[in-house]
């Protein structure tokens, strides 16, 4: 066990693939920040916590009967946080060696900064423009919509700021799930995520939360590469999903058109 470490990072894992979970893990463990990693498995694949026990015995795994979702999976570890800095990360994140350290050391110069989050490509090098704008219902329709063009396109682009070019640290209303930074004490204060969302939007949920607390800022010279799938597109019992996490949302923080 790794004692008083300065960064935790927490992977929720859902019947994942054994190899997508070796390459993550082996970020982190490469990483030039010493990390203690928890390891929250809602399918509770034997196999693959012991792969990752064997290339990190000191992760803390807490598996679970049943799929309890991904907020609160991640809510799991809060009480046993002691770091400074704390990474929710998908088991499809990979990343440089030094990512870590750098995005901790910019916290370290920043103290008004609750949440880091990062500039995310797909394994091809394009984009992924995961810095979003405050969820509205039009940005919403704008992405499974934007097939058809105008004004869904335009949706779009506003929300995802895909049209924008984005050189230096902005603040920002969203900020993806797939990988953050966070402050650990103000995570607990906030009780992590809101436990009412079992998939999407729980990230936008934490976002607004934290943005009571300080600034929440997308960095887009700290990078990590993300597979995203995209299965709400597939799926329509996870499109079901979305649409019932985008009610308890707005429901929560207020319709906006």
């Amino acid at each position: 066990m790794i004692d008083d470490p300065r960064i935790s990072a927490c992977m929720v894992l859902y019947n994942t693939p054994s190899a997508t979970v070796q390459r993550s893990v082996g970020c982190l463990i490469r990483s030039t920040e010493r990390i203690r990693l928890y390891v929250v498995d809602n399918s509770n694949q034997d196999t693959v916590q012991k792969i990752i026990y064997n290339m990190d015995p000191s992760t803390v795994f807490f598996p679970q009967k049943k799929n309890i979702g991904y907020g609160r999976a991640n809510n799991v570890v809060l009480p046993h946080l002691t770091s400074t800095y704390h990474i929710i990360l998908n088991p499809d994140i990979t990343f440089e060696p030094d990512l870590v350290s750098r995005m901790a050391d910019y916290m370290d110069a920043h103290h008004d900064i609750i949440i880091l989050s990062p500039r995310v490509f797909f394994p091809n090098g394009e984009e992924q423009h995961l810095p979003h704008r405050r969820p509205t219902v039009r940005y919403l329709l704008g992405g499974p919509l934007e097939k058809f063009g105008k004004p869904f396109t335009t949706w779009r682009d506003e929300y995802t700021m895909r049209n924008e070019e984005i050189t230096e640290p902005i603040d920002v209303e969203f900020a993806t799930g797939c990988f953050m930074m966070v402050r650990s004490h103000i995570l607990n204060r906030m009780q992590g995520f809101d436990p009412r969302y079992f998939l999407y939007l729980e990230d936008s949920d934490l976002t607004l939360k934290a943005l009571q607390y300080g600034h929440v800022v997308y960095h887009p010279d700290m990078h990590v590469t993300h597979v995203w799938n995209r299965e709400d597109a597939r799926s329509p019992y996870l499109r079901w999903v979305h649409i019932r996490s985008a009610l308890q949302f707005f429901w929560k923080w207020g319709f906006r058109w």
